[in-house]
């Protein structure tokens, strides 16, 4: 009797559209969203807020799915991937859309933060007394009637402040009269040499008021100043071309990660479209796992040594665990395997960047010509 009559809650759903039919289609509406094309009954002038929103939820289906499956990403290594194998497509995010968005969130973290971040430190690595004392000497050796003269000159034994790996590199510019172990660093600290008075003599070594010889700063500075342009150079191209280039360049291994798998599965017999879905869920958990490492370097800055290791256990045990679900074998196979697939994914990673290098490279020297 009542079978056909609408509810209240219809009722009052159909009271609250701002409209009768779907402005997409002409569709007449019977709830908050058109049952034909599936577009909301939302304001013809949306906020800037529905505005951004609608296209996370296009670009990266930026809906109640997503938590879930980054959770299940994170907590069950393998498990995404079998799920999407047996069919259950729409119970977890898309695998492309889910590294989309990783990727964008990476990505926008690298250009906010790291490109200044890894400038400095590279600015900080050329500019090291020791870098620049390393070009410095080899400079001087390479000039054969200097090291002539070096090896002909008198020696004096003095008080100096230079980098102690010096003494090791470069047995023929000073000798060490205390032990090296002692100074393992590759900071300046003061210890007694032998050195020849040639570099006394042309003040490649100078003293400052305590009588403790140091190296000329400046002229060392000066000698490796075409080292140092060039690495800046380089290395500003390279930040350039990874800012922008970024996610493309992280998809773009996705096809060769899956090719390692399938190198490792050669004998099985499972299609390739499964190794490829594999590699996705993986990329989105080293995408994860980026964004995670580099948010802790911005918060509360661990030891690099520390967040090393912290990368190498968290991607060596993910992988080998999310190998012996998607792949099933002992665990001594899928550790085998994985890392069989981590040690050939790695080289191609290498081939990437030393393309990269040598984009940036060329690029550098056509400017500086």
């Amino acid at each position: 009797m009542n079978e056909n009559r609408p509810s209240l809650e219809t009722s009052e759903e159909q009271d609250s559209l701002p409209y009768k039919h779907c402005l997409n289609c002409g569709t007449e509406l019977k709830g908050m969203f058109c049952h034909k094309c599936g577009q909301g009954a939302v304001s013809k002038t949306p906020t800037i807020g529905a505005f951004v929103l609608e296209y996370l939820n296009n670009a990266f289906i930026w809906d109640t799915k997503f938590l879930p499956t980054l959770w299940n990403l994170i907590r069950r290594p393998g498990y995404l991937t079998n799920e999407y194998n047996a069919g259950k497509f729409l119970s977890q995010e898309h695998p492309l859309k889910l590294n989309m968005f990783l990727l964008f969130v990476f990505a926008t973290l690298f250009v906010l933060f790291s490109s200044d971040d890894m400038t400095d430190s590279v600015n900080d690595l050329v500019e090291h007394e020791y870098t620049q004392t390393t070009w410095y000497f080899n400079h001087l050796t390479e000039d054969g009637e200097f090291m002539a003269k070096l090896e002909a000159s008198p020696r004096d034994t003095i008080l100096v402040e230079v980098p102690t790996l010096l003494a090791k590199e470069f047995p023929g510019f000073l000798y060490n009269v205390d032990a090296i172990e002692k100074h393992s660093s590759e900071t300046a600290e003061q210890w007694r040499a032998v050195v020849p008075r040639l570099l006394l003599e042309d003040n490649i070594l100078v003293a400052d008021d305590s009588g403790c010889y140091r190296i000329n700063k400046a002229e060392a500075s000066a000698s490796a100043s075409e080292e140092t342009d060039m690495i800046k150079s380089v290395w500003s191209k390279m930040v350039k071309i990874t800012s922008q280039y970024l996610p493309m360049l992280l998809l773009l291994t996705v096809p060769f990660l899956s090719f390692s798998i399938r190198v490792g599965q050669r004998r099985s017999k499972i299609p390739g479209i499964n190794h490829f879905i594999f590699a996705l869920h993986y990329t989105a958990f080293l995408e994860f796992l980026m964004i995670s490492i580099y948010l802790l370097h911005l918060t509360i800055a661990p030891p690099i040594n520390v967040m090393q290791w912290l990368v190498i256990i968290s991607t060596c045990s993910y992988l080998t665990i999310a190998y012996h679900r998607a792949y099933p074998s002992t665990w001594f196979k899928s550790i085998v395997k994985s890392l069989l697939t981590s040690l050939l994914y790695m080289t191609i990673l290498l081939f990437i960047f030393i393309a990269i290098c040598i984009v940036a490279c060329f690029i550098a020297a056509v400017e500086m010509v």
